[in-house]
């Protein structure tokens, strides 16, 4: 499961679930695109042989008006990785290792991540409110 409690979803599924929530049809998305309807039903269903590209990825995000974390999803079950990830060694590296551990180690490691991120957020509010109250001084 994902941190946000799915389990591994097709790249059709996870269109399907990012376009409902933002009460958009088949129909609106391939009006915004600009191509058939069947198109997008095929993308859903996975009638299509292979995976679209990262630009069409791109393209459809940009059609539903995804946040970057909802065009990073769709990017990562279609098996394309971000923009960010291709021009940061640092983090295929860590993909790279991350994609042999087990899959509890690996939930730790995310854990780790995400609790040091809280962490640090956090600590910059506190800085800002400290900042804020010495200069209202």
């Amino acid at each position: 499961m994902d941190q946000q409690g799915h389990q591994y979803e097709t790249f059709g599924a996870v269109l399907r679930r990012i376009r409902q929530s933002k009460k958009l049809t088949q129909r609106d998305v391939a009006r915004r695109l600009k191509v058939d309807f069947a198109y997008v039903s095929r993308l859903e269903t996975a009638r299509l042989t292979g995976l679209p590209k990262r630009e069409t990825i791109e393209n459809i995000a940009k059609a539903m008006k995804c946040t970057a974390m909802e065009t990073a999803e769709l990017l990562a079950a279609a098996g394309r990785v971000s923009e960010e990830m291709q021009t940061r060694p640092e983090l295929r590296r860590l993909f790279r290792t991350a994609v042999q551990l087990p899959s509890s180690m690996l939930e730790e490691l995310v854990q780790e991540a995400e609790d040091r991120l809280k962490q640090q957020s956090e600590t910059q509010r506190k800085r800002r409110k400290n900042d804020n109250a010495s200069s209202s001084s």
